[in-house]
This record gives C-alpha cells, sequence and structure tokens, in this order.
C-alpha cells in the first residue's frame, strides 16, 4: 500500500492555515463493515467500503478517517486501486484511549460538493480497558474504569461507537474533555451532519466449539441472536458466529455491540438479555420494569416496542442508555430503585422527541412522578434536587448578574434548545417539565404529550403550542425565559405580607396577602406556602424577572410565617425565602 510520499508530508506541515485540513468536510452517507471479533485475543478487524460525501461548499481533494488509536489502519483503496493515505495519531477525547488513529487520504481527483465517493477500507487491533482520557484529568482509576468499560474479551465483550469508542471510521477536529462542553458538541455536531447515513454491519464472532450459547446483542435493528456456522481447518471443526445488524439514519443511535452466553427473557413490554447465572435478578428486573407500566401508559400508552435491557458482565460498569436500549450490570436492588433505572429506556420505547431536552426532560420528569406515585410530593421534590446546585453552578458561571432588565449575552448560548449538556436536558428539562405540569395540571400535560408527535415538531415553538391548547393558557414568558433563551435561574425574596382578619360574624379567619420579590433573571410560577399554628395553606403566584408579584389566600387562624417555593422552581438563592410574621394580628 502506498504512503504519501516525503514531498507531500511536508507539504502538509508547512501549509498555511488557510490550507488546513477540513476534518469535517465529508459526510460518511453509508457504512457497509465486516467486522470479525476474536475474543479470546482481544481482536476487533474490519473491512468494508464507506461512502463519503462532500457536504463543504469547496471541492475536495483530502479525506480524513479516524478510529481508534487502538486500531490501526491498514489499507485504503478507490475502485480497486489504492490510493495515498498518511498515518498518524491524533489526539482527542472523542475515544477512550485519549487518542485517535488517523488516516489522510489523497484522493485522484477532487471531489465536487454534494458529490459523493466510495472507499475500501481495512483496519484493526485489540480493544482493551482504557480510560486514559479520564486518568490524566485527574479522575480516580477505578472511577475512571467504571465509565470506560468498553473491552473485547471471553468474559466480557461490549464495546460502544462514538464517544466512547471509535470502532468504525469518523472524521471530527480535535476535541478535550478539559475544555468545557467541546467534546459533547463536536459529537453532537457530528450525529446532526450524519442524521440520514445508513450503517449496515455484519458480525463473525470466534465461538469455539460451538457448544457455548453465545449471542451478540446489539443496539440495531435485525441482530437478533446469529447464527453459529461452522468452519473446517486441518481437519478440526471450529464455529463463528454470524448476524447483519442496521441503521438507517444513525444520528441518535451510537452503534453498540456485546457478546455474551445470553438467555433471553421477554415481557411484553421489556425484553432483558442476560447471562444463565442471572436468571433470579433478571425476573426482579423484569418485575421492576411491569410496575413502571401503569405509570407509563397514564403519560405515553403503549410502546412501539419493547425497551431492551442487555446484561455488561462487568459488575463495576456504569449503566449507559442509548434510546430504548439500557446496558447494564445485574445487581441486587431494591424494586423501586431498578425502576428508576429502567424508566428512561422505557419511556425511550414508547415517545421519541428529535429535541434532546424534551427527550432527556421527559425522562427525568416521570421518574420524578414514579417517585412521587410512591413516596409523595416531598420525595419527589428530593429527587428533582438532585440537579439544583450543580445547575445553580452552571447558571452563575454562565451569567451571575443577568436580569430582564439588562440580559445576559450569553443568553441565547447555552439555551435547551441548543445545548448538549446533560446537567441542563435532563436536570433543567425535568424541571420544566414539572413547573409545566405544576401550572397546567396532570390532565392537561398528559394530553399535550399525547398529542405529541416527533415527526411534526418542525418548529421550536411547537411543544409550547401544545401545552397552551391543552391548557388554554399563555405560556410564552414561561417557554421564552426557560427554553428559547438561558436567562439563568429565578431567586425569590419574600418581601412583605399582611395579615387582616375577615370582619363577619360567622367568619373568622384570615386574608394573607403576600408579595414576592425575583430579582434572578428567569420567571416562574411559584408556590407561596402560609404556615399557621393550625397548618399550612399555599397560592401559586407568578413573578416574572425583575419583578413583584402578589399572592392572597385566607386562613383559619393568623399565620406566624410565609415560605416561597417549595423545591419545585429550581432557584439561585434560597436564603431568603422566608418572612417571619411579627407578631400575631389582633
Amino acid at each position: 500500500m502506498k504512503r504519501l510520499p516525503l514531498l507531500l508530508l511536508l507539504a502538509l506541515a508547512t501549509a498555511p492555515p488557510a490550507l488546513a485540513i477540513d476534518r469535517e468536510a465529508f459526510t460518511i452517507s453509508r457504512y457497509q463493515l465486516e467486522v470479525q471479533v476474536d475474543r479470546s485475543a482481544h481482536v476487533i478487524a474490519v473491512t468494508g467500503k464507506l461512502t463519503l460525501r462532500n457536504d463543504s461548499n469547496k471541492p475536495q481533494k483530502l479525506a480524513t478517517l479516524q478510529v481508534s488509536s487502538s486500531l490501526a489502519w491498514n489499507a485504503i483503496a478507490l475502485d480497486d486501486k489504492p490510493v495515498q493515505w498518511l498515518g498518524d495519531n491524533y489526539t482527542s477525547d472523542i475515544d477512550h484511549t485519549g487518542s485517535l488513529s488517523e488516516a489522510i487520504v489523497t484522493l485522484p481527483k477532487e471531489v465536487a460538493p454534494a458529490a459523493t465517493v466510495t472507499l475500501d477500507v481495512q483496519y484493526g487491533g485489540t480493544i482493551t480497558p482504557d480510560a486514559t482520557r479520564l486518568t490524566r484529568m485527574g479522575a480516580p482509576p477505578d472511577v475512571a474504569a467504571r465509565n470506560d468499560w468498553d473491552e473485547i474479551s471471553d468474559p466480557f465483550a461490549a464495546v460502544r461507537g462514538l464517544g466512547y469508542v471509535a470502532w468504525y471510521p469518523v472524521a471530527i477536529e480535535a476535541v478535550s474533555l478539559s475544555d468545557g462542553n467541546a467534546v459533547f458538541d463536536a459529537i453532537a455536531r457530528w450525529k446532526q451532519r450524519h442524521d440520514r447515513s445508513e450503517f449496515d454491519t455484519a458480525f463473525a464472532i470466534e465461538a469455539g466449539d460451538g457448544k457455548q450459547p453465545l449471542r451478540i446483542v446489539t443496539n440495531m435493528a435485525d441482530s437478533g441472536e446469529g447464527k453459529l456456522m461452522p468452519e473446517v481447518h486441518d481437519d478440526k471443526t471450529s464455529y463463528r458466529l454470524v448476524a447483519k445488524t442496521s441503521v438507517l439514519g444513525l444520528g441518535e443511535t451510537v452503534p453498540t455491540f456485546a457478546v455474551a452466553d445470553y438467555v433471553e427473557l421477554a415481557r411484553p413490554t421489556v425484553t432483558l438479555f442476560h447471562v444463565a447465572d442471572h436468571t433470579s435478578l433478571a425476573r426482579d428486573y423484569a418485575v421492576a420494569a411491569e410496575a413502571n407500566d401503569p405509570l407509563l401508559h397514564d403519560w405515553l400508552g403503549e410502546p412501539a416496542q419493547p425497551a431492551r435491557v442487555i446484561e455488561l458482565t462487568d459488575p463495576n460498569a456504569n449503566p449507559w442508555q442509548n434510546g430504548a436500549v439500557l446496558f447494564t450490570p445485574l445487581r441486587e436492588a431494591p424494586t423501586a430503585t431498578l425502576q428508576l433505572l429502567l424508566l428512561p429506556a422505557q419511556v425511550a420505547a414508547r415517545f421519541h422527541s428529535p429535541h434532546a431536552w424534551i427527550q432527556d426532560g421527559l425522562e427525568r420528569f416521570l421518574q420524578t412522578v414514579a417517585v412521587e406515585r410512591r413516596s409523595g410530593r416531598h420525595a419527589a421534590l428530593e429527587f428533582l434536587d438532585q440537579y439544583r446546585e450543580p445547575l445553580v453552578q452552571a447558571e452563575e458561571a454562565a451569567h451571575p448578574k443577568a436580569t430582564k432588565s439588562s440580559p445576559d449575552s450569553n443568553a441565547a448560548n447555552n439555551t435547551l434548545l441548543n445545548t448538549n449538556d446533560d446537567l441542563y436536558l435532563r436536570g433543567k428539562g425535568g424541571f420544566v417539565f414539572w413547573m409545566l405540569r405544576d401550572m397546567t395540571g396532570n390532565d392537561a400535560m398528559q394530553r399535550a404529550i399525547a398529542s405529541y408527535r416527533g415527526g411534526a415538531d418542525k418548529d421550536p415553538s411547537y411543544f409550547q403550542h401544545l401545552v397552551q391548547s391543552s391548557a388554554k393558557r399563555d405560556l410564552e414568558w414561561f417557554f421564552d425565559d426557560w427554553v428559547y433563551r438561558d436567562r439563568g435561574l429565578p431567586e425569590f425574596h419574600a418581601a412583605s405580607a399582611y395579615t387582616r382578619p375577615l370582619l363577619s360574624e360567622s367568619n373568622k379567619s384570615f386574608l394573607v396577602t403576600a408579595t414576592i420579590e425575583n430579582r434572578g433573571g428567569a420567571g416562574a410560577e411559584v408556590p407561596v406556602l402560609i404556615q399557621t399554628p393550625s397548618g399550612e395553606k399555599s397560592v401559586r403566584v407568578v413573578v416574572k424577572a425583575g419583578e413583584k408579584g402578589t399572592g392572597r389566600i385566607e386562613v383559619p387562624v393568623a399565620p406566624d410565617k410565609i415560605v416561597v417555593n417549595d423545591g419545585s422552581v429550581p432557584e439561585a438563592n434560597l436564603g431568603n425565602n422566608v418572612y417571619e410574621i411579627p407578631g400575631k394580628q389582633p
């Protein structure tokens, strides 16, 4: 195989910035890969075809292909003729090794904008546990290993794709986990570019004497369990497990495969793949999943397909979800804990949105509703609160002084519509759904979600209009502060409270008027709790950013205290939410 001659290498090294390689000029519109896996040797070997489409506005003669640094490029050809290419390591945290094996390919002629070219490729190597990208940032090795658990081995073979292990070719400019959300933003851009890309793979996995009930399970379509195919070499028969998978529209799917002696446990709304020794645990997970069905039926109806749970045989691995598929170790845990773990994948099996904040926020919201159904509102708010403090810190770092009268310049840079940060998508998104439910009620939110169609959501205000129509209420101000812009968080201040007795012989109650000030950048409808010696009552008050709101409520005895916010609204400062009423009113 030819490589770029020295002159071209020098030319690339000395080229001015204007002639820098555009690594994201080409989109791989179709993958056709044949993947061989030898578990005992930790080896993956891939051959196949890649169809590249020039999505830039200029003709391109250089194409970049990247795989994990633990893999090596062996051959690249066009029309069965070898092409010139330069291979090198390329530091980037989109792979667990913290580096990529990059091939810069010189095409025989320029590819015009929107035109395609199909390359034949061969590459391979080993995939073993590697958490270099995390440990070099200071993460403890055991913590890093629980997150980057991908490997090929006899006891445990499970490999995720882009963002974990680049086992299929990609092309992305270098990014580092130390640079904020750069890695997640780059992966999100890649997914958007490849939203319509086709991904076809044929797996062949060494299966020894064929006596093991070996199966390959993926998050891709048509994988099934595969078939054992005999091969005879030197009068000895060995077996390979073969299976085919496909994805039409690669954007949201991170191609992932796992290989083990899996047994299938099928239920109407969930399917589990587990090792035979963990049958009892698998049944516990199935029971927990089915315990979620009544809640999911109330909010989302029936699933188009069962959610899938694939066991990771590494007991220390952190669970990982991609759409309606959950990869997780099976561990002993209370049913309530398992319900929360399984619920996001179950939601994804019944509901799909092209907007990550709606998908992730709804998953987190329904987890919170599940806690509420089981243990009450206070426990649900404690569950929501897990994201509050990190969200406060993130918002303060983004714009500590944002107000409605003086909006922060970052207000459009990290909105729920364009962020790739899980803290915002799942944390803030979950709060948004909860606040909307509090404002509109269960029935209105359920009608809005039942009316939602992912294919019809082509306008940022689509979901807003569904909720407004269902609730018969104007919510433009709320969506503007919480979804369309990032204005920070509210900061409520219990400014004053006035209590007067109701002058009636038959009614000896008191009317309380509470004034609430919002010193933060986002408005909200917040509960105001009126505490009295005989109990507590609440009134909801809309307080927009930089303004005051007033709530009035009748109580049977004179109140002692006014408390703003029960934790349902994420707030920048909880230190001034209490107003002590000085003395009893006559």
